[in-house]
């Protein structure tokens, strides 16, 4: 993540698996840190979590189209949310076909449309 602000005060960085577009019950935070102070300028730093806990998905909503959030706030204050739409589907042809009633979590495999973000930026008071 590339970063322009600066800040006297720690950054809050997480990463949010949305389990469920119907509920916010079902997001997963699947990590969080604390960055800063952040001096002027241009800054980067990886920032890796692990997968969400399949055992807090809704089997409705284990298989398609969802969304991994990268959010940023300022003292509680979210400031962006960069949106990455995830796909989970089988490798497999004929569990594509004939999905099972009961999710394999182990035959999904997980796409990440990284080329596409979709970024929202709101409005805070920086002092």
């Amino acid at each position: 993540m590339i970063t322009y602000i600066s800040s006297c005060s720690d950054l809050e960085w997480k990463i949010i698996y949305v389990g469920s577009a119907e509920t916010e019950e079902y997001d997963q935070v699947l990590d969080s840190v604390l960055v800063g102070p952040v001096p002027p300028g241009r800054h980067m730093f990886v920032f890796q979590a692990d997968p969400p806990d399949t055992s807090k998905i809704p089997p409705q909503d284990a298989i398609g189209v969802t969304v991994v959030l990268l959010t940023c706030s300022y003292h509680g204050q979210e400031f962006i949310r960069v949106g990455y739409y995830v796909n989970n589907e089988y490798s497999d042809p004929e569990l594509r076909e004939n999905p099972p009633s009961v999710p394999q979590f182990d035959k999904l495999q997980r796409n990440i449309l990284a080329n596409h973000p979709r970024v929202t930026r709101f409005r805070i008071d920086w002092d």
